[in-house]
């Protein structure tokens, strides 16, 4: 009797914490869900999801991206009001992102760790980059919900590897089947649980070969179902600059460790340049990877499942490492799905503590996880693109020219006000023209997309090339406009009506 009121109780708790740590981390998503501008992957989604299901769905493989998330989308456009257009965008991988935190909750819990629950819980649910990506009309979490999922069946199967319990098979099969259907990107998945099984579960089996059997047979049973899907991207021929990876910055020092902070030690970055903003409580760092380290020694009783929790949190971005010494692939939504784990790790840290030091550290470290996400929402992670196309609208017309830094900044300005985005060019040969038909010139300098463009003062000189330029003007932090007037002779000849068109 007391053994089946004490799992009613541990039950209880664990649903509990679910749904309160799912409460906060949605409370987190929707404040502000709408307020911040689209980016250039936003406003694809955007157009994307207006189109036609057929052209929704040929765009989308075009793209290599599986369909399934922007017909969604297109459902979500369909039934909100224009208004409420941007956060109806928005809103699954709001959803989503708390998932996601509910499922670190009960990874951790399952870990052994009440306390890491509720710590781990909290971290997922209030990471700035984790809530960025939560407000962002993406399928990054969605995939890495079901991607939990799977991490919490891989965690049982290590635990118990000759268990006769299905769930935590079924667990594994459900979530990586649903993460494989929403994104490629989690196709590295099945190598760290591969690898996971290999190092961690094989070795305490008392039948290794029947194991392997069963891992084998529902792995190929997953590439089989997800075979048709991903036929379908190599079929469809690739057109336009997303296709493909060659827009990726190559890393450098400054960038990884943009990467670090902003994925595993709590720092807010802009979500284009992922330029880090001013830390709101310096030390993060070093508290996250101390509370890391303290993990793997409250684990150190459960190698297994430490071992498990290493590879999936260090597979990712050592693998891509790796591949990016031949073509860079090092960006945070890459590596998303490694900060899970890493957070899972430094939750479970705070069980070193004494038990009334546990009970005192949890209200204290959610009062400074808020404290530390609330520069977010008023931070200006996303370039002002809104902002400049209504400052050109109201200076440039029909014939005048904008000169941009990025090639996408048409698809930027024509999201906000279509009839900019003709207008629109980065050749220098235009620009002249229109400058020589005593038009004048206005010379965008910002990011749209995360492609390489000029630096500033490259930009700035070959726009002072063709001619005087106005002081700069600016649209947020991250986009400079200034005017480019056209030469008096051009001017002269303009108002006398002989070359104007």
């Amino acid at each position: 009797m007391r053994a089946a009121s004490d799992h009613r109780s541990e039950r209880a708790g664990l649903l509990a914490g679910i749904g309160l740590v799912f409460a906060a981390s949605l409370a987190a998503r929707l404040h502000g869900l709408g307020a911040k501008p689209l980016w250039l992957d936003e406003v694809i989604t955007f157009t994307r999801a207006g189109r036609p299901l057929h052209g929704l769905v040929l765009d989308s493989l075009r793209n290599h991206h599986l369909p399934g998330f922007f017909v969604i989308e297109r459902a979500a456009l369909l039934l909100a009001p224009k208004a409420a257009q941007v956060a109806a965008l928005r809103l699954v991988p709001a959803l989503a992102g708390a998932a996601c935190a509910a499922l670190v909750f009960a990874i951790a819990w399952s870990a052994g760790g009440r306390s890491g629950a509720w710590l781990a819980g909290l971290l997922m649910a209030f990471a700035p980059l984790q809530v960025a990506f939560g407000q962002e009309a993406r399928s990054y979490t969605l995939m890495m919900a079901p991607l939990l999922l799977a991490l919490h069946g891989l965690l049982g199967l290590v635990r118990a590897p000759d268990a006769p319990c299905r769930r935590p098979w079924l667990n594994f099969g459900l979530g990586t089947a649903g993460a494989l259907l929403v994104l490629p990107d989690a196709l590295p998945w099945l190598a760290a649980a591969t690898l996971a099984i290999l190092a961690a579960a094989l070795p305490r089996s008392r039948d290794r070969i029947g194991l392997l059997r069963r891992w084998v047979a529902l792995n190929a049973a997953l590439l089989l179902l997800v075979a048709p899907a991903y036929a379908l991207l190599l079929l469809v021929p690739p057109h336009g600059p997303m296709a493909g990876f060659a827009w990726i910055p190559p890393p450098s020092a400054s960038f990884l460790w943009a990467d670090a902070a902003s994925l595993y030690f709590m720092r807010d970055a802009t979500m284009v340049t992922m330029r880090l903003l001013p830390p709101v409580l310096p030390g993060f760092a070093a508290a996250m990877a101390l509370l890391a380290i303290l993990g793997l020694w409250r684990l150190r009783r459960a190698r297994a499942e430490a071992l498990v929790l290493l590879i999936v949190w260090l597979g990712l971005p050592i693998a891509l490492g790796v591949v990016s010494l031949v073509h860079p692939v090092m960006l945070p939504r890459y590596l998303l799905w490694s900060a899970p784990p890493f957070f899972v790790l430094a939750g479970l840290g705070i069980e070193a503590l004494p038990p009334p030091a546990r009970l005192a550290a949890l209200p204290a470290a959610a009062a400074v996880l808020l404290f530390n996400l609330a520069p977010y929402y008023h931070a200006e992670t996303k370039p002002r693109w809104d902002l400049a196309a209504a400052r050109l609208a109201a200076r440039a017309t029909a014939g005048d020219v904008i000169l941009a830094s990025d090639g996408a900044a048409w698809a930027m300005l024509g999201h906000y006000d279509p009839a900019l985005a003709p207008l629109v060019t980065q050749r220098r040969a235009r620009a002249a023209a229109a400058l020589a038909e005593g038009r004048p010139v206005f010379a965008i300098y910002g990011p749209a997309g995360q492609g390489a463009q000029p630096s500033p003062a490259a930009f700035a000189a070959m726009a002072a090339s063709l001619g005087p330029l106005s002081p700069p003007r600016r649209a947020g932090s991250e986009i400079v406009i200034r005017r480019i007037s056209p030469p008096p002779a051009a001017r002269i000849a303009c108002s006398s009506g002989a070359i104007c068109r």
